[in-house]
């Protein structure tokens, strides 16, 4: 079963930009809907919407650091179709806002790089 559950994850890992729900998992995966909510609390310590979530963020995160791409076409590429709810989610998870974010990460990349100092 757990396999089937990591298998899921990295489903829903590549398909951020149009996430599955619940019951598409269960039809496409074959497993019940109290398995996939049980087999999640128990590989990933979240639910199944947590999950999702967290992905959605921890994914965006990683583009706001590596990339020049609109906030606004993050959040949609990351599944948000709301950018305010997306900055809400953001924040919840990392404490900033994604721009303020973003900034952070450039500021601590250019020292890292020592370009602050020239």
């Amino acid at each position: 079963m757990s396999y089937k559950i990591f298998k899921i994850g990295e489903y829903i890992r590549m398909n951020l930009n149009n996430p599955p729900t619940k019951e598409m998992i269960c039809e496409k995966f074959s497993i019940t809907d109290y398995s996939l909510r049980k087999g999640f609390k128990e590989i990933f310590g979240l639910s199944f919407g947590d999950y999702t979530r967290n992905q959605k963020i921890k994914t965006a995160a990683r583009l706001l650091n590596n990339s020049e791409h609109l906030i606004s076409t993050i959040s949609e590429c990351v599944g948000f179709r709301n950018q305010s709810r997306f900055a809400e989610a953001f924040k919840s998870q990392y404490g900033l806002n994604p721009k303020t974010f973003r900034d952070a990460c450039k500021v601590k990349n250019d020292n890292f790089y020592g370009f602050a100092d020239q």
